[in-house]
């Protein structure tokens, strides 16, 4: 169990790097042809803007999953820094274990915002509302996994104490 939760990580890591890389470099594309229409043809496009929208918020959401798999999201570590390495584990488990409560909780929440959205349509594109408020619980469910993979092999020797006695022996 312990092997598929971490290598299902890795792999939705992969996946969200890929739809972020494809998303943000769409924009990119998106954006500057809107930025030439309209300046230099003096013909904006009506639907970059929603399109921009739903493209941004799923950059985000696919996002912050990756920052939990790479343990980069914001996080306060003058006091855990300093914890011995046993009482840091458990400090890092409980709080990770909240996360995974908070975020379950947004994924039931958003189930009725998606649902009631689901039938309207942007106005300038094909696209659902919907579309729009899915990107949040897909990437909570993404976040989810990453959190109990970290919460599985975390170990104490990991806690900043243990690691900075490591060095300190080394040299």
């Amino acid at each position: 169990m312990k092997a598929f939760i971490h290598k299902l990580s890795r792999t939705l890591d992969r996946i969200s790097g890929v739809i972020c890389a494809a998303i943000l470099a769409g924009l990119c594309i998106i954006i500057v042809y809107s930025v030439i229409m309209r300046f230099i043809f003096n013909n904006p496009v009506q639907w970059q803007y929603e399109l921009t929208l739903v493209g941004l918020c799923w950059a985000i959401f696919i996002g912050m999953p990756m920052t939990f798999h790479k343990q980069e999201h914001l996080r306060l570590t003058f006091v855990t820094d300093k914890l011995p390495p046993k009482t840091w584990k458990v400090y890092m488990d409980v709080i990770d274990l909240l996360l995974i409560a908070f975020l379950a909780a947004g994924i039931v929440c958003s189930v009725s915002i998606i649902s009631s959205t689901w039938s309207t349509y942007y106005k300038t594109i094909a696209i659902r509302n919907g579309v729009y408020y899915l990107a949040f619980p897909v990437g909570c469910a993404f976040s989810i996994v990453h959190l109990v993979d970290l919460i599985l092999n975390r170990k104490p020797e990991d806690a900043p104490v243990a690691k900075k006695a490591k060095e300190v022996a080394v040299q």
